[in-house]
């Protein structure tokens, strides 16, 4: 059993780079007893569709970039696991997130979702799942 899960959506991977915001220490200092983060290979494919679809976007390219860096040079001292499951055809994105984060609440005491998409906030709350998001661009708010 977990004692605290964070499932990383797509627009926090790029948080450290667009606002200089050190989201996995800030969590991690705010969360108590051991905080696992997990990303799943869904998110990772949507950013990565992004980038090919806006190849002259060299800003989101850097910036996606950067991100993953960001979690592969953290992944272990803050306990990352990168999950390889993915959508079923049926679902969109944030019902898959939905869906793994009711799945985890069973196996752990805590079940955070770090997003900043305010629909996706909305959803997890109509269903019990606590949130974390950029406020005002400069700090971390729990939800």
């Amino acid at each position: 059993m977990f004692e605290n899960v964070v499932v990383i959506d797509s627009n926090f991977i790029l948080l450290p780079f667009q606002f200089k915001v050190d989201y996995l220490n800030d969590i991690y200092l705010k969360l108590e007893g051991k905080t696992y983060f997990i990303i799943f290979k869904q998110i990772l494919n949507e950013l990565e569709a992004k980038k090919n679809r806006e190849s002259q976007a060299i800003k989101f390219q850097m910036e996606f970039k950067s991100g993953l860096l960001y979690l592969d040079s953290n992944k272990d001292k803050f306990n990352i696991l990168f999950d390889g499951s993915v959508k079923q055809n049926y679902e969109t994105t944030d019902e898959f997130l939905i869906t793994q984060c009711n799945s985890l609440k069973k196996r752990s005491k805590h079940v955070f979702l770090a997003t900043n998409d305010s629909n996706l906030r909305k959803e997890a709350k109509r269903f019990g799942i606590s949130t974390i998001f950029l406020r005002q661009k400069t700090y971390l708010s729990f939800d």
